[in-house]
């Protein structure tokens, strides 16, 4: 029996945070505005709880370091990168 958390299913805001990454990663090395992300993983994207989420995504990721801010553009960064070549 394995311990890993890695094991555990994946709550919605992990999935949320799985799609920007993703995005993010497919779109390297370019970068992607907060409000293309928000338009793309919103239903409605002028709904106030859907795009709340996207920017906690967001921030949760900057702050993981999977992905850099500036100004109102995000890529993924360098260890997000490498860490997508090495399951490839």
């Amino acid at each position: 029996m394995s311990d890993c958390a890695c094991d555990l299913p994946l709550s919605e805001d992990d999935l949320l945070q799985a799609a920007v990454l993703t995005l993010l990663l497919d779109a390297h090395p370019a970068q992607r505005s907060e409000e293309e992300l928000v338009r793309e993983l919103s239903a409605d994207p002028h709904d106030v709880a859907e795009r709340d989420a996207v920017e906690i995504a967001i921030r949760d990721l900057v702050g993981a370091g999977l992905a850099h801010r500036h100004d109102d553009f995000l890529f993924a960064t360098h260890a997000a990168v490498r860490f997508e070549q090495l399951r490839s």
